[in-house]
């Protein structure tokens, strides 16, 4: 009766219930993390990109990131708990920003509190925030893209060239935040031509130019810095190394032109197995001794890799397939991100680690294999009736199964990290789904309202 009570609320103040909400879970996190801030390897390179920003000097820049989480960072005063406490303010937003978009497609108040509720629901979700790493700002950047679609009528309307600019400029933002993103714009640009096609030729080659403008200028720029400060023009330095991660596993098979560092990868990847560590992570640890012994910077080392890789990718398609194939699969893996040594009471992190392990994992897991049954449907759907819809949904769809296959290509190791961003949107299909073909669920499983009768 209660939580009858606490839902009717909820339904009449629905921003206010997912803020409370917010604020609640997350300082109770706070508490039992005991105020933790987790630290991985990936967290010491932008607290130095920070520091470069506000000092205004970036000497020693290695052109490993985008600047747009250091920013968050600089913004913070490079304090870490600071730097949490924005991304829980940005968690609690993005429930605003969810429910609105989900009311929005399908005019139901109570799924569209589910729907708010989901960064404020999932662990895994919760402990990004109180990681420094990128996956929470590019989860809100995300999100407010897609919000940026709903409040202007990207869906159901033609728009006006200031319209379409804006939302250029709020794809470039999830870019800036993470260059995986860089197929947002261009994607957003197509989406539109496709709703629009009857609008023009010229109506459309100015928006898909608006729409990609920003993301050009940034890509441009950003670039362009890069080869000032490292030598090498590229959005990221990474290129490479992301690379090696994949052809790790048929290094061997490198021409004796690269002998040098194939011999050593081969040593590195063969020390990390013996270790039982992720032999993808090989790569630093060739990157670590060619560093001390030849002073290499990393715009230096991914430019060295660069040659070998293609040529092993050329020459061994299948096993390269393989480890494409293997690394989308990891996508729709989860993980919490946590240092789980850092809980002040032992039993506390034995329940969360309980809770994650038993309750959460399957959920997650079940629902990303539902989604991609979803999605299978949905092209089945547009196959039989040979007509293309072009829905929000089917958005979702087209851009998550893109990324995954984008992310699969580039690097292999710890891509479930990837998906995270897109797991609200992963929902948002999934339940919206469920809505338009609840009439063809057993009854059984169907979610049933409560019928009461009056006294009289």
């Amino acid at each position: 009766m209660i939580l009858k009570k606490i839902w009717q609320l909820a339904k009449r103040h629905p921003y206010f219930f997912l803020f409370a909400f917010g604020v609640v879970v997350r300082v109770l996190v706070y508490i039992l993390y005991n105020g933790h801030v987790s630290m991985f390897n990936d967290s010491g390179g932008y607290f130095t990109i920070a520091e470069m920003i506000k000092s205004w000097n970036f000497n020693g820049y290695n052109g490993t990131r985008t600047p747009g989480y250091p920013f968050l960072i600089y913004l913070a005063d490079l304090s870490g708990p600071l730097t949490t406490i924005y991304q829980s303010i940005l968690g609690i937003l993005t429930s605003f920003m969810l429910f609105y978009i989900f009311f929005k497609q399908s005019k139901n108040l109570n799924y569209a509190l589910v729907v708010g509720l989901i960064p404020s629901i999932f662990m895994h979700l919760l402990f990004y925030e109180r990681a420094i790493l990128t996956e929470s700002l590019t989860l809100s950047c995300l999100v407010f893209c897609v919000w940026v679609l709903f409040k202007t009528g990207f869906f159901t309307q033609r728009l006006s060239f200031f319209t379409v600019f804006l939302i250029g400029i709020a794809a470039t933002m999830v870019l800036v935040v993470r260059p995986m993103f860089i197929i947002l714009p261009p994607f957003i640009a197509f989406y539109y031509v496709v709703l629009n096609f009857k609008n023009g030729i010229f109506h459309n080659i100015i928006s898909v130019l608006l729409i990609c403008f920003p993301a050009f200028t940034f890509y441009s720029l950003w670039s362009s810095f890069n080869e000032t400060h490292t030598g090498y023009k590229a959005i990221t330095s990474y290129s490479g190394i992301n690379t090696a991660q994949t052809t790790v596993f048929f290094v061997q098979n490198a021409d004796n032109k690269y002998a040098k560092i194939r011999d050593l990868h081969i040593r590195k990847r063969d020390s990390v197995i013996a270790n039982g560590s992720d032999p993808a992570m090989a790569i630093w640890h060739v990157f670590a001794d060619l560093e001390r012994k030849d002073s290499i910077t990393v715009a230096e080392f991914s430019q060295l890799l660069i040659p070998m890789n293609i040529d092993l990718i050329k020459n061994n398609k299948l096993a390269y397939l393989k480890r494409v194939t293997l690394s989308w699969i990891d996508f729709w893996g989860t993980g919490v991100m946590w240092n789980y040594e850092s809980f002040p009471i032992k039993e506390i992190k034995w329940v969360l680690a309980g809770f994650w392990l038993f309750i959460m994992t399957p959920i997650v897991l079940f629902l990303k294999i539902l989604f991609l049954i979803i999605c299978a449907f949905h092209f089945y759907k547009r196959i039989r009736n040979r007509k293309l819809l072009f829905t929000f949904e089917f958005f979702c769809v087209l851009l998550i199964l893109g990324a995954s296959v984008g992310q699969a290509i580039v690097t292999f190791g710890s891509n479930a990290r990837f998906s995270m961003p897109f797991f609200p949107l992963i929902l948002i299909v999934v339940i919206q789904f469920y809505l338009n073909n609840k009439k063809y669920v057993p009854a059984s499983f169907r979610i049933k309202k409560r019928r009461y009768i009056s006294n009289r």
